[in-house]
């Protein structure tokens, strides 16, 4: 784990240098149980909207849910459906589907239909600023 030199969070794995680039590179880390590589994706001050609607913010909030998805053998693919860019702000609209193991140890199909705003960073890389997983199946 290295020092992210233009700002203060971690930085592990390669950078997001295309926004449309991030849910893969979500998807791989989070489907090799790398939590590092998987907060790093995130801002430091990131939103993330549970499925009972609750917004946790920062990484350290969110870190524990992504602890979970690791400990749950969860394994994703995402495909952005689209995007709309304005300015150093980018939406996209990712749907996820993948599995993961229930507490019985039942592997079960899981699906998203994921909201995510991402933000450019001052070193031209883009990190997750609200992450809504289900944003487009309420």
């Amino acid at each position: 784990m290295t020092m992210d030199p233009t700002s203060s969070s971690i930085s592990t794995g390669r950078p997001c240098v295309e926004p449309e680039d991030w849910p893969r590179l979500f998807s791989e880390r989070l489907n090799v149980g790398d939590l590092d590589g998987v907060v790093a994706l995130y801002e430091p001050d990131a939103r993330f909207v549970t499925p009972s609607g609750e917004t946790l913010a920062g990484r350290e909030q969110i870190r524990p849910v992504l602890t979970g998805l690791i400990d749950a053998q969860t394994r994703l693919l995402g495909r952005v459906v689209n995007a709309v860019a304005a300015g150093g702000v980018v939406v996209l609209y990712t749907d996820f589907q993948g599995t993961t193991v229930d507490a019985s140890g039942r592997t079960i199909e899981i699906e998203h239909k994921a909201i995510e705003v991402l933000r450019r960073q001052r070193d031209g890389t883009w990190r997750l600023l609200v992450g809504d997983p289900a944003g487009r199946a309420r």
